[in-house]
């Protein structure tokens, strides 16, 4: 645990994280190929997880056959069918404002690094009055180049002024695992149904639930008993 114990800041992910959101874009994804006559793979999961469908629809497009015009339009689509889903169905983790309000009474920094972008995030924060609990916020609209690359871990660290070795990032994705450690940050990975163990083997510690980190820096800290 002696290597937590230089953590200055936490940088939080959303999806998966905060919001219990990897479902709806499993589901939407899954739906608008469907709509088409052709099926993902349970497999393709692991493509989907942690990324923006920006990012993950060409792939399936060039092993259909669609051409750009198609996978602008499965773009566009898939969002409009994530977001009435979202608004209907989506919520916060519990005990996931429990934890951003806790983590800032440890004193850390608090960021939010996401591959979600602007206006969703903006919605996102908005619903759930969480904006207050953070102290930078970047999203995928802030980088060129999204998870796995470490330019969002990066960048992040720049803005909150610590060093990446200083920064504690939680995550549940193997694309944002792998971000946040080519950055040189520290990541805590919660524990997903979406996610298969190995794909977060990246990870410094592992977690059960969100509502678990607290009590996972105060044993870093020398706080608290360690979890059971």
């Amino acid at each position: 645990m002696a290597v937590f114990d230089r953590v200055q800041a936490v940088v939080f992910d959303k999806d998966g994280v905060l919001a219990d959101s990897e479902s709806i874009n499993l589901s939407s994804a899954f739906e608008v190929f469907r709509r088409r006559g052709f099926e993902l793979d349970p497999a393709d999961q692991a493509v989907i997880v942690g990324k923006h469908p920006v990012h993950y629809v060409p792939r399936f497009c060039r092993r259909f056959g669609l051409d750009e015009r198609e996978q602008r339009r499965i773009v566009d689509e898939q969002d409009g069918i994530y977001t009435r889903q979202w608004r209907e169905q989506g919520r916060l983790f519990d005990g996931a404002r429990e934890t951003l309000v806790a983590v800032r009474r440890l004193g850390y920094a608090v960021g939010l690094a996401t591959s979600s972008g602007r206006r969703e995030v903006d919605e996102f924060l908005a619903r759930f009055e969480l904006g207050s609990f953070l102290d930078v916020t970047l999203t995928l609209d802030d980088v060129n180049r999204a998870k796995p690359a470490p330019e969002i871990y990066l960048a992040a660290a720049e803005r909150l002024g610590v060093a990446p070795v200083e920064m504690l990032v939680v995550e549940d994705s193997e694309h944002g695992i792998r971000a946040a450690k080519e950055a040189g940050a520290l990541c805590v990975a919660v524990r997903s149904p979406h996610v298969e163990p190995e794909r977060a083997r990246l990870a410094d510690a592992h977690i059960g639930t969100i509502g678990d980190l607290v009590p996972f820096l105060r044993e870093a800290e020398g706080r608290g008993p360690p979890l059971g």
